[in-house]
């Protein structure tokens, strides 16, 4: 009885740690939360990339990214900002955001093969610019002029 008791709450812990990894999308790399980012009823837990240190090297190096994390690149201007995907190991999806807070140009599920092409927001000036896991801008339905809240 004591053996059965102990092996129901070991598959509680496992189905705790396989939610949890589910929410986060697989990925155990921890991720800093500076910014929280509304995308309709979804919140993006966004690290701020607002150094130019920061900037330079994004989310090289890291082994993967969560379905709601992020990171979001803060410039001190509008501009035409190009990224490429120098060191990285998974795709994402590059989303170019004007001051207004609203979505101007976006590249989907961008692979690291891609590198050193560079991928940037020809039409409209970008203020800010979020980086997310490959194919989360379709199932959060990001499309030119979404609004994204921070």
């Amino acid at each position: 009885m004591k053996n059965l008791r102990i092996l129901a709450g070991l598959a509680v812990i496992v189905a705790a740690v396989a939610f949890a990894l589910s929410q986060a999308g697989g990925c155990k790399t921890a991720y800093r939360s500076d910014k929280q980012i509304r995308v309709n009823s979804t919140v993006i837990k966004a690290e701020v990339a607002s150094t130019s240190a920061q900037q330079a090297k994004g989310l090289g190096g890291r082994a993967c990214i969560g379905n709601n994390q992020g990171m979001l690149f803060v410039f001190n201007r509008p501009s035409n900002y190009a990224f490429w995907m120098k060191d990285m190991r998974f795709p994402i999806d590059i989303i170019w955001i004007d001051a207004n807070h609203k979505v101007v140009a976006e590249e989907i599920d961008v692979q690291p093969s891609t590198y050193p092409d560079r991928f940037v927001n020809k039409d409209k000036p970008a203020q800010y610019v979020l980086e997310l896991k490959a194919e989360r801008a379709r199932s959060l339905k990001i499309n030119l002029g979404t609004h994204i809240d921070f």
